[in-house]
């Protein structure tokens, strides 16, 4: 479940909670980073995303398991329903599938919904349902707030699946060129910490 988690993952790193937004038509990117999850468990992942036309965004995600090397992929299109605002709310949604090593794909779906303020920043929230087996579906939820101070965003946010325990996280980002971003991440579910390094490279 933590290798879904990584790569149903494209937020805007590092949130893993998503935002209503997509790239500029023609516009792209792709995020690389590395997980500890609970238990020791260690991962890479790399996801691409790139908008070929207005209000849509593609994108696709592979996430290893550095010591079993167990391979989660998942591809998802994600919607702008509405348009950005800065100092309003806006929505989106996102669709598509993971499928772990061994297992059968996961299809899942998320509502999303952003609203902006110049002043107190962003506030996200997800609500959503993954198909974790042919007879069974879960519901996902999750809230993140993020606001830039001069170079560096920060955030905190809360996010899980029904039945499991939820997830605390908090993290920054900023640009170390204008193309180039870096980002860490710390969270803690069932008093275990999940980190994460990453970067994002925009074209």
């Amino acid at each position: 479940m933590a290798l879904f988690v990584s790569t149903s993952s494209f937020a805007g790193r590092p949130l893993t909670v998503d935002d209503a937004n997509v790239n500029d038509t023609g516009d792209g990117h792709v995020e690389a980073w590395w997980t500890r999850s609970p238990s020791g468990v260690r991962s890479w992942t790399i996801a691409p995303a790139y908008a070929p036309v207005d209000n849509l965004e593609l994108s696709a995600g592979i996430a290893r398991e550095q010591r079993t090397g167990i391979q989660t992929q998942n591809i998802q299109v994600k919607f702008r329903i509405t348009p950005t605002q800065e100092n309003a709310c806006n929505f989106g949604t996102v669709a598509g599938y993971a499928q772990t090593d061994g297992e059968s794909s996961k299809p899942y779906i998320n509502g999303l919904f952003t609203c902006n303020n110049a002043t107190l920043g962003s506030l996200h929230t997800n609500v959503g349902a993954l198909n974790v087996s042919s007879s069974k579906r879960v519901r996902t939820w999750g809230v993140a707030w993020e606001r830039a101070y001069g170079p560096v965003t920060v955030h905190i946010e809360k996010f899980g699946l029904e039945h499991e325990k939820p997830t605390v996280a908090t993290g920054f980002r900023f640009n170390v060129m204008d193309d180039l971003q870096l980002d860490t991440s710390v969270g803690r579910t069932n008093k275990q910490n999940i980190v994460t390094l990453g970067f994002k490279w925009m074209f």
